[in-house]
């Protein structure tokens, strides 16, 4: 999971398991809230688990607004080619997902 601010990488996290609305509210309160600034726009594409009241709640309890894109419109997803960046860069370096994302930890 990530997250960008206008073309810079917030924040990412790996995880070895298919994202559940348990686990993605578990990252929107416990990595991603707490690195914004007071009063931002958060814009998310209509996943189903990004849609759950409890996240919804999080977000406008953290002082922040909830945006979603228009349905079937991956074009405005301003992190889908950052993943498909980081897949080629893998491909190309022959790195695991752990390797490629390891200096972003540090």
């Amino acid at each position: 999971i990530g997250a960008l601010i206008g073309k810079t990488l917030l924040t990412i996290s790996l995880f070895i398991a298919n994202i559940t609305a348990d686990i993605f509210y578990a990252w929107i309160t416990q990595d991603f809230l707490p690195k914004l600034l007071p009063a931002c726009v958060i814009v998310m594409d209509n996943a189903t688990f990004h849609k759950r009241q409890d996240i919804q709640t999080a977000i406008a309890n953290a002082g922040h607004t909830l945006e979603y894109l228009p349905p079937y419109s991956p074009g405005l997803n301003d992190i889908g080619p950052k993943w498909a960046q980081a897949k080629a860069i893998r491909k190309k370096e022959g790195c695991s997902i752990e390797q490629l994302f390891a200096a972003y930890e540090i």
